[in-house]
């Protein structure tokens, strides 16, 4: 082993270098996360309502007590809008979301609609409508969720799309 090749100590390296920016963004990602969450506790004139029971806990609609002005509107829904992106596009081709994670995701999406009505026509061109990737299918009585593009020619001929 004298004449070792070098790439067995740049492949350490590399790795160690990879686990070390690895652990750093997981903390960084961490103490962002806390000050967020401490930075919505504190506000003092904003109250937060959850969608439902089942809606999942990062996805709150903060809204003002007094009525919020146009530029507040349009922060506010593209911050939720990015959030809810995430969501719906986080491992989508690797994994089947459950009906109640999808029908949260429609709360959330109607929730979104809400407020993009509420802005005005010039508020509404700065800014994407929000879109539910999903189409709603009742089969035998029960209702399921089914992305648009995997949909079958009869089930869009059903669903008239």
């Amino acid at each position: 082993m004298k004449n070792a090749p070098p790439f067995q100590m740049k492949s350490k390296l590399i790795f160690g270098v990879s686990l070390v920016l690895l652990i750093a963004g997981v903390y960084y990602y961490g103490a962002i996360q806390k000050s967020t969450e401490e930075e919505g506790l504190n506000s003092s004139n904003l109250k937060t309502a959850a969608l439902s029971e089942d809606a999942p806990v990062g996805f709150m609609i903060q809204v003002n007590e007094s009525s919020p002005s146009g530029s507040d509107l349009v922060a506010t829904y593209s911050q939720l809008y990015g959030k809810y992106q995430v969501k719906v596009y986080a491992n989508r081709k690797f994994s089947i979301p459950t009906d109640q994670e999808i029908e949260s995701l429609r709360l959330e999406a109607n929730a979104l609609n809400e407020l993009y009505y509420k802005m005005t026509s010039e508020e509404r061109k700065k800014i994407k409508r929000v879109s539910f990737p999903y189409a709603k299918l009742e089969v035998a009585g029960k209702v399921t969720y089914k992305k648009f593009e995997d949909l079958t020619p009869a089930e869009r001929e059903s669903l008239n799309c």
